[in-house]
């Protein structure tokens, strides 16, 4: 980190040490540092200056924009990015790593520098969606890791960095400065790496999308593949699981596909394309919303594998283990995996790469596109019959918490098991596939695979439910303990009108199911005839 200043020693900003000699920092810092009240289209003759702070043994250094480093905000806020070079080189410094890494509730740290704290202050912060100008940021929302702290005036130009990894994923550009919000926002890196390419010298890992997908072309596309696609990353159908078939790379399936990927990718989306027509095109995942493409095609699933673990952050596992063992936990929360019955190993890339990734994915709500170059009918009734299983053990489970809470709470949610009937009907698809002529079984593959994933979205959306009436009703007889406590504590053991309010609640909450509205209703009165009741205490006593 360090520090930049401008005419007459005003600290401006923030900015990021890349190698032994750059500095990444905002271009409205640059430009307010050599006295530019606006924003400039080209770069200032003037130098900054830039101190170390972390080494304050070494002098300040000028410093001064680089050729082609300098994106100052467009009309509408877009780039506002400045690469400057120092005078002299930083003695065994390396600097700074950048890295693409999955964004969404990323916990990140900022070291700044407020007026009231010219030394610096760091402020923790969580990542949440896109926002901006075209889209271009990421909101960031305070972090219960430093209450009341918050980005401000002085923070601009500084990095974002990962708490688990330490690389640096993005470049504070502005703060909100309304009373009690707290909410300031982030340039990502392949934002910076769309704005100046030069940054690239400083990434390290891998890209989010394979270079099999970067290929758009000029050819017509598939409609319903493009709707299909884009309402899946968009969130805007519950599905967790995609399944496309898109022929050959050639076709005009895999050429929607890979336009999806493209135009919705924060680097890789051509500067030529209208930020607002986009977002109102319905045929386009919003930007930033697939973390990660991969190309299956020819290659083993242990590299695909690592592939996905690496660009989470994982190290990975050991040698002898399995990576699915990993999988489930530290998979991105959006990924496209084209081409998987062209794997070197199509079966151990279903049953040990997406196999584990797609049991939990309506558990932690991911979104999972899986594509295939053909029908691939035996894979796809492989990674069914998987999700069917996963299916069975999730309605059992919600099962049981069911019978448990509903002896404590009425007016539960139904479940409704549909395991059972998706077995049959496998079983049936696995006996028509087996025939010469199967007749409609894509068709009928197809639907199932729709109507398997929206029954897991289901009854995990009931197990949330479930946990959360199971909460509530937890709280509520804690609650009412602490008012008895309260009570207690007030001399007011026997006193009639609490005592009555007080058992009203207690059976409520313990001889049998409640209505959950009734026991909150119960202890909230209770709680205010134990205020009322104290009032009047005091009222009375003695002066």
């Amino acid at each position: 980190m360090v520090r930049i200043r401008g005419v007459g020693g005003l600290i401006l900003g923030s900015g990021t040490l890349l190698g032994d000699r750059h500095v990444l920092t905002c271009a409205h810092v640059v430009d307010r540092a050599v006295g530019r009240a606006t924003a400039g289209a080209t770069p200032p003759a003037d130098r900054v200056q830039v101190e170390l702070v972390r080494l304050p043994r070494l002098p300040a250094r000028s410093a001064g924009v680089v050729a082609g480093g300098w994106v100052p905000a467009g009309r509408e806020g877009q780039g506002d990015i400045a690469l400057l070079e120092l005078s002299d080189p930083v003695p065994g410094r390396p600097g700074a790593e950048l890295r693409r890494l999955p964004l969404w509730e990323k916990h990140v740290y900022a070291f700044g520098f407020p007026k009231e704290f010219r030394d610096g202050e760091t402020v923790h912060a969580v990542l949440h969606g896109g926002t901006g100008p075209a889209n271009e940021w990421m909101q960031m929302d305070p972090s219960p890791a430093s209450p009341g702290l918050r980005v401000r005036s002085g923070f601009s130009g500084a990095a974002a960095v990962d708490n688990e990894t330490g690389y640096v994923v993005g470049m504070v550009v502005s703060y909100y400065s309304g009373p009690a919000s707290g909410r300031s926002f982030m340039i990502p890196v392949e934002t910076l790496l769309h704005h100046l390419p030069l940054l690239q010298a400083w990434v390290v890992g891998d890209s989010s999308v394979d270079q099999e997908l970067t290929s758009v072309g000029g050819g017509r596309e598939d409609g319903e593949v493009a709707r299909r696609t884009a309402d899946f990353f968009a969130r805007r159908s519950p599905q967790n699981v995609l399944v496309v078939v898109t022929g050959p790379p050639t076709s005009t399936a895999s050429a929607t596909v890979r336009r999806a990927v493209v135009l919705s990718n924060r680097q890789l989306r051509p500067s030529s394309v209208d930020p607002a027509a986009a977002e109102r095109d319905p045929s386009l995942p919003p930007l930033g919303s697939i973390d990660l493409a991969l190309d299956a095609a020819g290659k083993p699933p242990r590299e695909l594998a690592a592939r996905i673990l690496g660009f989470v952050g994982s190290t990975g596992p050991p040698a002898e283990a399995a990576a699915g063992d990993l999988l489930g936990d530290a998979s991105p929360r959006s990924l496209l995996i084209d081409g998987v019955d062209e794997s070197s190993d199509p079966k151990a890339l279903v049953d040990d790469v997406v196999g584990p990734i797609v049991d939990r994915a309506a558990e932690r709500d991911l979104r999972i596109l899986v594509g295939f170059r053909s029908p691939a009918v035996g894979l796809r009734l492989a990674l069914l019959a998987r999700r069917i299983a996963g299916l069975r053990e999730a309605e059992h489970l919600a099962r049981e918490h069911r019978r448990r809470l509903e002896a404590r709470v009425r007016g539960l949610p139904p479940a409704k098991p549909r395991a059972s009937l998706l077995r049959i009907r496998l079983t049936a698809l696995l006996a028509a596939a087996r025939e010469p002529d199967p007749g409609p079984l894509l068709e009928h593959l197809a639907a199932m695979e729709q109507g398997t994933d929206r029954a897991l979205h289901e009854v995990t959306v009931l197990r949330r439910e479930l946990t959360a009436r199971a909460t509530e009703h937890q709280q509520l007889r804690g609650l009412l303990d602490a008012h008895r406590a309260r009570a207690v504590a007030g001399g007011l053991t026997e006193h009639r009108g609490t005592g009555r309010s007080y058992r009203r609640a207690h059976d409520l909450l313990w001889a049998g199911p409640c209505d959950l509205t009734d026991a909150t209703d119960a202890v909230h009165a209770y709680a205010e005839a134990v205020r009322r009741a104290l009032d009047d205490r005091r009222e009375g006593a003695p002066s």
